[in-house]
């Protein structure tokens, strides 16, 4: 395992970087990270951990641009800032260091049971969990508990001819703090998801859904969905959602293919509102979900 260490001002980013497996090793011990990464203990605290591993699709410009937005974001509420792919550092004493985990556009199934476990007692006994875009595309097939208590809904799948589109978001919870200064309604172009159901019917608390009318969602390309359209209104087509997990809080935002979507004004402000909101940092925040 190799660690390099930035000093962006006052931010210390540490970077966790796997070396490849050895011809010999197993194909689990490729698949799971067993060795976590050594974080130094000179980290400011309370961190942020944000993580990226990826079997599935890798979102390699989302990824960057979310990391480089946290980066941002830990500086001006003087946090610490840890980014790995490197599964290992959830287990129960590496997560005590930190106050909020991101899963910036993680696929496939990249936790073993153990971490995953790890996972789910930190989050349910008071963590905050932020899941962004790809982390919501239903290719963490065996974590179960994963696609029901903190996505809900199942991705179905999102268009193709053209994959980026504008769209029109509009905010459906005018009253949550994670809403408050975002404008009404926004145009953003992205790579919009569709699910199986509204996050709603799963027990989420929506937050901003899409207009349908205002994109084709059509993918005539490839995969068995064809027709996107989730149903009339935005309502219906829910993109960003929170719950509450036990003592924790969780938030899932569809948003974020593309290191452009975290330089969108309303995004940035939507997604710093719910940093604050999952982590009752500022007054006003400790409303329930």
């Amino acid at each position: 395992m190799v660690v390099v260490r930035l000093m962006i001002r006052n931010v210390t980013l540490c970077i966790a970087l796997p070396l490849l497996a050895c011809s010999g090793a197993s194909q689990a011990d490729r698949t799971h990270d067993s060795v976590a990464p050594e974080i130094t203990e000179w980290m400011p605290e309370p961190a942020i951990l944000v993580f990226s591993r990826t079997l599935g699709w890798r979102h390699n410009e989302g990824i960057a641009g979310a990391d480089l937005f946290f980066v941002q974001l830990a500086r001006e509420r003087q946090h610490g800032i840890f980014t790995t792919a490197n599964a290992a550092v959830f287990n129960h004493k590496t997560l005590s260091r930190f106050e909020l985990v991101v899963f910036n556009n993680v696929t496939g199934d990249s936790l073993s049971p153990d971490q995953q476990s790890a996972f789910e007692d930190w989050l349910i006994n008071g963590g905050a969990w932020m899941g962004l875009h790809g982390s919501g595309d239903a290719s963490q097939d065996s974590w179960q508990w994963y696609q029901e208590s903190l996505i809900g809904p199942r991705f179905i799948g999102h268009p193709a001819e053209p994959q980026f589109q504008e769209a029109r978001i509009e905010t459906l919870d005018t009253k949550h703090p994670i809403t408050k200064g975002v404008a009404l309604n926004w145009v953003h172009e992205d790579e919009w998801y569709s699910f199986d159901s509204p996050a709603q019917d799963h027990g989420a608390t929506v937050l901003f859904g899409l207009d349908e009318n205002s994109y084709r969602p059509r993918n005539d390309a490839y995969g068995e969905v064809s027709d996107l359209r989730m149903g009339a209104g935005a309502i219906n087509h829910p993109i960003v959602w929170v719950r509450c997990v036990g003592k924790g809080r969780a938030f899932y935002s569809a948003i974020g293919h593309s290191d452009q979507s975290y330089q969108d004004p309303n995004y940035a402000l939507l997604l710093s509102n719910a940093f604050d909101w999952a982590t009752k940092r500022e007054a006003g925040f400790e409303t329930d979900c």
